[in-house]
């Protein structure tokens, strides 16, 4: 089966078993959404410390992030990009001063995987999507945003069966990636969430927003599943996670932060 037929299927099988194309993304972006809640006046404490004030915009121009990739050497912006745009999951935070407006977060998050509900409905397994793929996209452009800067604050939460290690999804972020390896949970019937917390508080201490040779590297954290083992939304990050991960980043941004 063709990956197009196989994406086929799977929607027309979530119709027929009356779910829609979102269901998977609203309650994991319900989650990040309260996170950023908590994490932005946090930034907003941080950065007041300088006389610096946080703004949160929720979508960014191809055209903007030509603006700040053409201070470095890039192309003129085209104004015809005003109407191509961004917009990540969590949004991006930007330190101002005057007229200085520096990004500081962006934050995204991506849900894949529906092999786990199919097998509590006892149909077949079907070929693994390639949503996660389109997430390459808005590491580009955060590239450019991020072009002046030695650092690339860039997070990516990432849940769900298809990420499990057993496929090869995960991986492909790595691609994406320059190779370097995911922050990566692997949750199992019998983990406990002492377990996840160490696991967490663990990953905290290896985060590093420096971009390798000049190349800027996201911030991956996967959660994952067993299709077959455990149900649909097992591995959902929780909002107190993405608050601690997020808030470690924003304090390397600000041990960082050269305007």
């Amino acid at each position: 089966m063709s990956q197009s037929n196989g994406l086929s299927e799977r929607l027309t099988q979530m119709v027929q078993d009356g779910h829609q194309l979102n269901d998977d993304s609203a309650p994991s972006e319900r989650t990040l959404t309260e996170a950023m809640e908590e994490v932005i006046p946090y930034a907003k404490e941080l950065f007041s410390q300088i006389e610096f004030t946080i703004v949160h915009k929720k979508t960014i121009t191809l055209y903007d992030c030509q603006v700040f990739f053409e201070r470095v050497g890039g192309p003129v912006p085209n104004p015809d990009n005003k109407t191509v745009s961004m917009k990540p999951d969590g949004g991006i935070l930007f330190a101002e001063s005057g007229e200085k407006s520096i990004p500081i977060l962006i934050v995204e998050d991506k849900v894949q995987g529906t092999n786990d509900n199919l097998f509590k409905l006892g149909k077949k397994k079907q070929a693994t999507g390639n949503a996660i793929e389109r997430g390459g996209k808005n590491i580009r452009g955060a590239e450019m945003i991020f072009s002046s800067s030695k650092v690339f604050p860039y997070v990516l939460f990432a849940s769900g069966c298809d990420f499990h290690s057993t496929e090869t999804i995960a991986k492909r972020i790595e691609m994406m990636n320059m190779g370097v390896s995911n922050h990566y949970i692997e949750i199992e019937p019998t983990t406990t969430e002492e377990q996840i917390q160490k696991k967490i508080e663990d990953i905290t201490e290896h985060i590093n927003i420096n971009k390798l040779c000049g190349i800027g590297i996201a911030s991956v954290f996967v959660k994952a599943h067993k299709w077959d083992k455990m149900a649909h939304e097992s591995s959902s990050w929780k909002k107190s996670e993405r608050v601690l991960i997020l808030k470690k980043v924003l304090d390397k941004v600000f041990q960082t932060f050269n305007p």
